[in-house]
């Protein structure tokens, strides 16, 4: 799978800035480029329509923020806290979260291309109705997560954890789930989104039951 990267500028020619510029940028209609932000810890903040472009976040704690139907393009988050952060109806490419939590995180009804999720924990979160494309999520926690009626090209999931999680009405045709965790997935009564679907012996074994399959050693 081609998966294109952020393209930022190094470290040394980032910009630092802090928490205000966001909360000014929604007063000014500003778009936030070419800045780092570091150790920046927000709450229930609203920083909703924002657009930033070539930004880093390091170290930085957004706890219940909205970012509904905000703009991030070519963005990475490091060892960031996005949990219970709303980013419904928003915009993701070239983006990527690395080592964050965001555990209850809502993306709903957004357009993510090329986004990259690696050593994360993203339970709870919900994805449900959004447009996902060229997407890598890699060692990373989606447990009880939502990413039911969504339109999918090509996802790749390496050693993630999708304990009970919801695809229903997610096609997962041409996805590889071998050595992934797909135990308890919610699915239509006919498990039709599982068609095309790659999952090694043990994984097979385990959806037969769900058709009333008993396999005999």
């Amino acid at each position: 799978m081609k998966l294109m990267t952020p393209i930022l500028q190094p470290d040394t020619e980032l910009i630092e800035a802090d928490a205000k510029l966001i909360r000014d940028s929604r007063i000014t209609d500003e778009r936030i480029q070419g800045r780092i932000f570091r150790n920046l810890v927000c709450e229930e903040e609203d920083f909703s329509y924002t657009i930033f472009s070539g930004v880093r976040f390091e170290s930085c704690r957004f706890w219940n923020c909205a970012f509904e139907r905000a703009e991030f393009t070519d963005i990475i988050f490091r060892n960031c806290d996005v949990s219970g952060c709303n980013f419904n109806d928003s915009y993701f490419n070239r983006a990527a979260f690395h080592s964050c939590k965001g555990v209850g995180s809502k993306f709903t009804g957004s357009i993510i291309k090329n986004l990259e999720i690696k050593d994360c924990n993203m339970n709870d979160s919900n994805f449900d109705s959004s447009r996902l494309e060229h997407i890598r999520i890699e060692q990373t926690k989606l447990e009880s997560a939502n990413i039911s009626q969504c339109r999918c090209r090509q996802v790749d999931w390496q050693e993630v954890s999708l304990v009970n999680a919801n695809f229903f009405q997610t096609s997962l045709s041409g996805m590889d789930f071998s050595n992934s965790v797909i135990t308890g997935l919610t699915l239509s009564d006919d498990n039709h989104e599982l068609r095309g679907a790659a999952v090694d012996l043990y994984q097979a074994a385990e959806l037969a039951k769900r058709l009333g399959i008993i396999i005999k050693d």
